[in-house]
């Protein structure tokens, strides 16, 4: 967590994890992460638009959170190594999970600012 707090502050390196988090994003797989998807890619466009300072609505903690488990999906030293077949993504998914029920009302209330007229 103590890593994610350094990106919040800093609007460059919350542009760089969303780049490297979307690039990877295009290539993984969905079905580990089922229902969290939607999630994952809300927490993507979320740290785009606070990173670019367009929405800032988000507690400093629940940012924390969902940084972390960004960086932790993009980390190629995770638990359980990418590369293994249909084993490698469980623990991404697992973490994106746990992100989620954290910082779920706070990705609700981002989609529907995302949607709003």
């Amino acid at each position: 967590m103590k890593s994610a707090k350094t990106y919040v502050g800093n609007p460059q390196r919350l542009q760089s994890l969303f780049q490297e988090a979307a690039k990877q994003a295009a290539s993984m797989p969905k079905d580990p992460f089922a229902e969290t998807w939607p999630y994952f890619q809300a927490m993507l466009r979320l740290i785009r638009a606070y990173s670019e300072g367009k929405y800032r609505d988000v507690p400093e903690s629940t940012l924390v959170v969902i940084v972390a488990a960004i960086i932790y999906v993009v980390n190629p030293l995770d638990v359980i190594p990418d590369a293994l077949p249909a084993l490698g993504f469980l623990d991404d998914a697992t973490v994106l999970a746990l992100a989620v029920r954290r910082s779920r009302q706070t990705l609700d209330d981002f989609m529907a600012w995302e949607t709003a007229p």
